[in-house]
Parts: C-alpha cells; sequence; structure tokens
C-alpha cells in the first residue's frame, strides 16, 4: 500500500464511520418520539378486583402481560395498569381468570359520560371517559365502549355544547367536537384516542352524543360529569342499599328493581 492509499482508506474509514453515526442517531430520534407519542397515549386505570392472595395475584399478572405498567395491592383488592389499551379490553384480561372486575379509577383529571338517554327506540348505550394528558394543558385522552350499535358501520362520537338531556338528544346544543368511530361485528364500538383540543375542565357538563355517521341522527347521549381518579374510590358497598361493587355491574343504575340483571356496562 502507498501513502495516498492509507489516506484514501483513512477517508473512506471516517466517512463509514460518520454514517454509522448518523444512522444511529436517527433511529434513537425515532424511537423516542414513537415512546413520546406512546408515553403521551397511557393512562393509569385502577380496577377493584376480587384478590384473595399473592396467588390471585400473580395469575393476574400473568395475564395482563405485555399491555404495560401493572401494580397490585392485594390487601386493598387494587390493580393498577399504566398503558394504552382501552380499559374495557384490561377488564376482559382481569376478568377471564375469573375474577370479577370492576373500573374504579381512570388517570388524573377525568370525566365520564353514562350514555343512556335519548335511547329509547335505539337501545344504544355505553360508557364514554376523558382523561387529561396534562394538568394546565388541553389534551385528553378518549376512551368508551358503545353496544347496540348496528354490525360494521360508522358513526359518530360528539361533545356537544350543552348538557340539557330534558328533551333527550334533541336539547344537546350544536356540536362542540366530533369523532369518527365504527361499530365491530358484534355491534359494538370501542373507543381509544387522543384529542389535542380538548380539555377535561372544559367538557365537563356538556354532553356526548353517539349519531349515525350519514344521517346524523342521534341514538344515545349522557352528562359529562366529573370521574373519581385513581386511588380516589374505595368503595366496595353501596351505602344506600347496600348492593356490592360486584353485583352492582349486573343491576340497575338506580330505582327499587336493582336486583334485575342488565348489561356488563
Amino acid at each position: 500500500f502507498t501513502l495516498a492509499d492509507d489516506f484514501a482508506f483513512i477517508a473512506f474509514a471516517n466517512s463509514y464511520l460518520f454514517t454509522c453515526l448518523m444512522l444511529i442517531d436517527f433511529f434513537k430520534q425515532l424511537i423516542f418520539k414513537q415512546q413520546k407519542m406512546t408515553d403521551r397515549n397511557s393512562i393509569k386505570i385502577e380496577f377493584a378486583v376480587q384478590i384473595s392472595g399473592e396467588r390471585c395475584a400473580e395469575e393476574v399478572q400473568s395475564a395482563l402481560t405485555g399491555i404495560g405498567r401493572v401494580q397490585i395491592d392485594v390487601a386493598k383488592g387494587s390493580v393498577l395498569v399504566d398503558t394504552a389499551t382501552p380499559w374495557i379490553e384490561i377488564q376482559r384480561k382481569i376478568e377471564a381468570t375469573g375474577r370479577k372486575a370492576v373500573l374504579s379509577g381512570f388517570g388524573g383529571q377525568s370525566a365520564v359520560s353514562m350514555l343512556d338517554h335519548g335511547n329509547e327506540t335505539s337501545n344504544v348505550r355505553g360508557v364514554v371517559r376523558f382523561c387529561a394528558i396534562s394538568a394546565d394543558k388541553p389534551g385528553t385522552v378518549v376512551d368508551g365502549v358503545i353496544d347496540n350499535l348496528a354490525k360494521s358501520r360508522p358513526y359518530k362520537l360528539n361533545v356537544h355544547e350543552c348538557g340539557d338531556i330534558s328533551a333527550g338528544c334533541d336539547s344537546v346544543g350544536d356540536v362542540y367536537d366530533s369523532a369518527d368511530i365504527s361499530s365491530d361485528e358484534n355491534g359494538r364500538a370501542t373507543v381509544r384516542f387522543v384529542n389535542d383540543k380538548l380539555a377535561v375542565w372544559d367538557l365537563i357538563g356538556r354532553s356526548v352524543v353517539v349519531a349515525e355517521a350519514d344521517s346524523a341522527k342521534r341514538l344515545a347521549c349522557g352528562i359529562i360529569a366529573r370521574a373519581a381518579g385513581i386511588f380516589e374510590n374505595y368503595k366496595k358497598i353501596c351505602a344506600c342499599d347496600g348492593v356490592t361493587i360486584w353485583d352492582e355491574r349486573d343491576n340497575p343504575l338506580a330505582g327499587g328493581n336493582r336486583g334485575e340483571q342488565k348489561s356488563a356496562l
């Protein structure tokens, strides 16, 4: 090799090393961006679960492998999950172990809407929850499940200006914000997305409406109210009638017929 060859090899090696470093930096930035997006969509969800010991806790922990960070408090019967997975899917995984699970806390600043008004003819019903991404900036994770829709069809999930349901879904005012959703082959819509414009504190007192995508016909609605965050709800028995949270899922929300079966929602 001549001296010129040595210089050429050194120049090539430096160029190759520089290219490798650039590629490494690119992939690091890409991974960081993806991780940041995942963390942004991730919230803490708390479930009250029938856990009788460490063996039960291990089975629940195993069932939740791969969905996020899981913390189980056997003494309190609490399962805390930091995840981007819809809460209804986590509940299914827990209950697949043979134990009942009830959602008891959702993120920090949070709100909820029970879609159980204006549905006399459609029988559409569901629950939609809102969780703030930041305490002082807009940005909300929307998470919910809606049942009894037509199979495999598009719908609108709308936030309306008002929470006046005195005339069902016709008195809730104009659309404040809208999102496209769709039902599956069983007529269920499972919702999980981030809305950068919505702020939880600005949603409370408004309403949520599920409407047909093509005709805008309103199928069900509910007022948006403040919801318990994580570690804010340890109730196991309703003080008014003694119904436990495990039985409450299978009972009407209120009234003298709380012993009758209802939707799992």
